[in-house]
């Protein structure tokens, strides 16, 4: 018998773990990882002071503790309920108005011809590699001296500008260029024709954008809605430089206070964390279908 033979008759090993099953097993261990800081959360919720710090960790409650969710609506000052207000009020106005700025400009860079727009969108691009920290203190300032409010005079002296209010909260983050990116690569998908078909019908460019881009963009619309919200629900540093008024406050500043109130008390906590959590999580379920076309569809095209 030739070797040749031999090779051929002797029966292939089958592996003990495919690629596919490999995947599965990383895909569910890093699920795990995501979903247990959640968990250890609501059951964290429902502990007593004592179960919270006992070592070694108490995994389960012996009984489902409720009144932390109690004290934790009623802790702060205001109740946690004028907190969520105010982040409400901020972040749905500001997401919408950062869905208004972004979108003209991204259809400007989309579908308007103009000279040195390529350069000015490569500008845009670039702030995004500018870190945040950068910008505080001149968004402070501008925040100080914007003339002709909070008692200062046309020059932006004499009063506090917007410091201590919603405007403060919002209007910075109006403009987002990771966002206008989003916005260009979903506009510029759509046929020239529709935009031909628009000017036969007397359309001009507002109309076009209002009737026909907005519409068919719905998804990433949708994405970038939801990256503007959650960014601003969980805002904590710039809420904290521009606002000094607990009754204009967000949730996330609450949650500073119930960390140096209820330092030892860690059941309140995570109750009032978990009470923080679920709207934003509950939004996200709801929309991810609509989420994850914008990405795929948008994002990663052009």
């Amino acid at each position: 018998m030739s070797a040749e033979q031999i090779r051929v008759s002797t029966p292939e090993v089958p592996s003990k773990l495919k690629l596919p099953q490999i995947s599965t097993v990383l895909l569910v261990l890093g699920a795990c990882v995501v979903v247990f800081p959640f968990v250890w959360m609501i059951l964290g919720s429902f502990k007593t002071m004592q179960e919270s710090s006992s070592y070694p960790p108490q995994v389960f409650p012996s009984q489902l503790r409720w009144e932390n969710y109690q004290s934790a609506w009623q802790a702060p000052p205001n109740t946690l309920g004028r907190y969520f207000i105010n982040t409400i009020i901020v972040a749905i106005t500001g997401t919408v108005g950062q869905l208004v700025v972004c979108s003209l400009a991204a259809y400007a860079f989309a579908q308007l011809k103009f000279r040195g727009k390529d350069a000015l969108f490569a500008l845009v691009l670039g702030t995004m590699m500018i870190p945040g920290e950068i910008t505080l203190i001149p968004n402070f300032m501008t925040i100080r001296h914007f003339p002709l409010m909070g008692g200062n005079d046309i020059f932006g002296s004499g009063g506090i500008g917007l410091y201590d209010s919603y405007a403060a909260q919002i209007i910075p983050g109006m403009v987002g260029a990771f966002n206008i990116f989003l916005l260009r690569q979903s506009f510029m998908q759509i046929p020239k024709d529709f935009w031909e078909a628009a000017q036969i019908d007397g359309s001009n460019s507002f109309r076009y954008l209002w009737e026909v881009v907005i519409p068919m963009s719905k998804p990433i619309m949708i994405t970038v809605f939801l990256l503007g919200l959650v960014g601003r629900w969980n805002a904590l540093l710039w809420p904290l430089i521009v606002t000094r008024d607990e009754t204009l406050r967000p949730v996330q500043l609450a949650m500073i206070w119930y960390q140096g109130e209820f330092s030892t008390d860690q059941g309140v906590v995570m109750a009032a964390s978990l009470l923080v959590t679920i709207p934003i999580v509950i939004l996200f379920l709801i929309m991810q279908r609509h989420f994850i076309e914008g990405i795929v569809g948008s994002g990663l095209k052009g």
